[in-house]
């Protein structure tokens, strides 16, 4: 560890930060192969596929580990919320993409946006319009998924706004995410979603492309939107009636159960007088600009390490908080760098305690006999003289005058 290199916020590898942050914002938004072709031209620096790969992967893993710390810290201490939103607006979805053992991974995406009435002119109505969306992706299981979305929940301030609505389908997951963060907000089903149960019942009984259906089904998606629920539930009574086979009779009774199980959450009439949005357009379309544009083109496969550091560059970059994220990514590499460091002295560090006078055990003298006897070491103050063996007083050691010169 040198501190210059801190105080620089230099990354590891042998490019500097700028470059960095650049191969990796590119390696996040376009193939690889494309993103060489960039940095060549922007910065006029040959770097190879594979080293932009690598380095884009080693900042991925970087950026999904800064993301869990938030969510852990505050797990640990939940700090107030500065975001003060008006109306909220949350849904969720799934979208997949292919892995490299030839598996599909489902990949799960959360927006959040705030929502309002506006005149549109050409129509002639008031459209309700969703803004400032942001989103969280992520391949994880549902508990980890529900867990590690809290981060982008609390930024966007979904605590202190004054309404909540989630427009999603009746998928179980989604379901038990909203429970998990949401218990108390709007929840509606998304208006496409439930005509297409309607538009299966009735093409179960008339056909796909018959004339009856379409006379039949024309009136079915304003009614839907404009009157009580009640009255669709029970025109696909009515539809239940008119089946021939069992499996007929079976794809009504399914569209008719699901509908009626789910009649709170079709009451499009009560949520449209409310201001509240029906459709979940908005994370429909974040399949596109977030995964799809870029793990799901021609030929793309990823491992599975892979995905969720890909995934987590792809929020940063379509929030459009590129630069307040990637300022973390160097203090990031430094502190692990320092625990890893402090790691390593634990380990060389003897595992047993130091030894102090307290531990130590003063026994009792006791005299031996047949030990022999103890010079006694007194300090004598007579002046030292030379014994009568001594080489001086023998004549062999040479005197002062042998050294003289003759």
């Amino acid at each position: 560890m040198f501190p210059l290199d801190e105080e620089l916020e230099l990354l590891p590898g042998k490019y500097t930060p700028q470059i960095q942050e650049a191969m990796t914002r590119l390696g996040s938004k376009i193939p690889f192969g494309q993103a060489v072709e960039e940095i060549w031209l922007g910065e006029g620096i040959q770097v190879e596929e594979s080293v932009l790969r690598q380095t884009t992967y080693r900042h991925g893993r970087a950026a999904e580990a800064i993301e869990r710390a938030k969510v852990e810290r505050l797990e640990r201490e939940m700090t107030p919320a500065s975001a003060q939103p008006k109306q909220l607006l949350v849904s969720a979805d799934g979208a997949f993409i292919h892995l490299t053992n030839g598996q599909w991974r489902e990949v799960k995406t959360m927006v959040v946006g705030e929502f309002e009435r506006v005149w549109h002119a050409k129509k002639g109505e008031i459209e309700v319009k969703t803004h400032d969306i942001s989103y969280f992706s992520r391949s994880y299981r549902i508990r980890e998924f529900e867990r590690y979305a809290l981060a982008e929940l609390h930024r966007r301030g979904f605590e202190n706004a004054e309404k909540v609505v989630t427009v999603n389908d009746g998928s179980k997951w989604i379901q038990s995410f909203i429970d998990y963060h949401l218990p108390q907000a709007v929840r509606i089903l998304d208006f496409r979603h439930a005509l297409d149960y309607v538009v299966a019942a009735g093409q179960a009984v008339y056909g796909e492309n018959s004339e009856a259906f379409r006379q039949w089904y024309q009136p079915l998606p304003h009614q839907l939107k404009h009157k009580p629920p009640q009255r669709t539930l029970a025109a696909l009574g009515l539809l239940a009636a008119k089946t021939e086979t069992d499996e007929q009779l079976a794809a009504v009774d399914n569209a008719r159960r699901y509908l009626q199980r789910r009649e709170k959450m079709i009451d499009y009439p009560h949520f449209r007088n409310q201001g509240y949005p029906i459709g979940s357009g908005s994370v429909e379309s974040s399949h596109k600009g977030v995964v799809h544009s870029r793990m799901k083109q021609a030929g793309m496969r990823w491992a599975d390490l892979h995905v969720d550091p890909m995934l987590t560059l792809r929020n940063w970059v379509c929030n459009g908080r590129w630069s307040e994220a990637w300022s973390q990514v160097a203090p990031h590499y430094w502190q692990q760098q320092r625990q890893e460091f402090q790691e390593l002295g634990r380990r060389q560090r003897p595992t047993c305690p130091p030894i102090t006078f307290a531990d130590v055990t003063v026994g009792e003298v006791v005299a031996n006999e047949g030990a022999l006897p103890v010079a006694d070491l007194k300090e004598s103050t007579l002046p030292y003289k030379p014994a009568a063996d001594h080489p001086w007083r023998r004549g062999i050691w040479p005197t002062k005058e042998a050294w003289r010169w003759n």
